[in-house]
């Protein structure tokens, strides 16, 4: 992978992992908010939900279709992945529905999250990333760092 002129660029599996580890943060601060108060447990998942599914996005656009492209494990383990973020998608939906209808438990569906999220981590982290690292043009990957963290970028592929 080549250096841009300004400067180095972190990988695609350090700007990805970094960011699981930081929705992994906001997901816990979540949970660590007391159910009697509603309103921030609310806020506090909307803004990880949001993240999650920016992220989500950003695979989906720019990582996942050269991953796929010419090789049928590739493109098997991509329609698994994306399987799954079908499935975080739904779990997502069901959390916030219930945290909208009153103050009722969501721990099952939190717990059914966080096991679909670690398996679906673990398998991007180890199986994915290396590939992403080794593969991806510089330009694939500057998009990836704007898209992850820069909401005024979020929609815009490689420049």
């Amino acid at each position: 992978m080549e250096t841009p002129v300004n400067g180095p660029v972190e990988s695609p599996s350090q700007l990805l992992s970094g960011d699981h580890r930081e929705l992994d943060r906001k997901f816990e601060e979540f949970q660590a908010t007391p159910a009697s108060n509603m309103d921030e447990r609310r806020e506090r998942f909307d803004g990880f939900a949001t993240e999650l599914h920016r992220h989500i996005v950003v695979e989906e656009r720019l990582l996942f279709p050269p991953f796929g492209e010419g090789d049928s494990s590739r493109r098997l383990l991509v329609e698994l992945m994306l399987d799954e973020h079908r499935r975080i998608e739904d779990v997502l939906q069901r959390i916030r529905d219930r945290l909208d209808s009153g103050p009722r438990p969501t721990e099952d569906l939190e717990s059914e999250l966080v096991n679909v999220l670690w398996a679906h981590n673990t398998r991007e982290e180890e199986s994915v990333y290396p590939w992403f690292d080794a593969h991806l043009p510089v330009d694939v990957v500057q998009a990836v760092g704007r898209e992850l963290h820069d909401p005024g970028a979020k929609g815009h592929g490689p420049r």
